[in-house]
């Protein structure tokens, strides 16, 4: 597959090498002929935005500055967390509302999503937390935007 628009069953955007990815949804695995980083600019692109411009957007919005989370949608609030540096070509991207539980596993993070998928992360159960929370607090903070300027 050449091309992939990240959606609302996509887990985990895993980058293998810099010229493969592996995409895991809910229902299906399959590989992308494209870096991580290439997928979700695609990604980002096809919703109006771009990779960078969401990650200079969260900087903004969060005032951290390294593996921050992203908006890759606002309407369907698909949020996702970069496990290392997002240009590197081994980050797995993770989706924040398709994360069922994580635990430590032999020093990483084993992540599980629904219909039985699971992944292992090679960061602290403490770290992958942290990613979490600030893609929550992301979301919170555009939900409150959004709600403020509404009324």
């Amino acid at each position: 597959m050449d091309s992939y628009e990240i959606n609302n069953k996509t887990c985990a955007v895993v980058g293998i090498n810099d010229e493969v990815t592996k995409v895991i949804e809910l229902e299906d695995d399959f590989f992308v002929n494209k870096n991580s980083f290439s997928v979700m600019e695609d990604s980002c692109q096809y919703y109006g935005s771009s990779c960078d411009g969401r990650i200079k957007g969260t900087k903004m919005i969060l005032g951290s500055s390294y593996k921050v989370p992203i908006i890759i949608e606002e309407s369907n609030e698909i949020i996702f967390f970069p496990t290392e540096s997002p240009y590197s070509d081994k980050c797995i991207w993770i989706s924040l509302n398709n994360i069922e539980s994580y635990e430590k596993s032999n020093g990483f993070t084993k992540v599980k999503f629904g219909e039985g998928k699971e992944i292992v992360v090679k960061m602290s159960v403490g770290a992958f937390e942290m990613q979490v929370l600030r893609a929550n607090r992301l979301g919170s903070m555009l939900k409150k935007r959004i709600d403020n300027k509404n009324n």
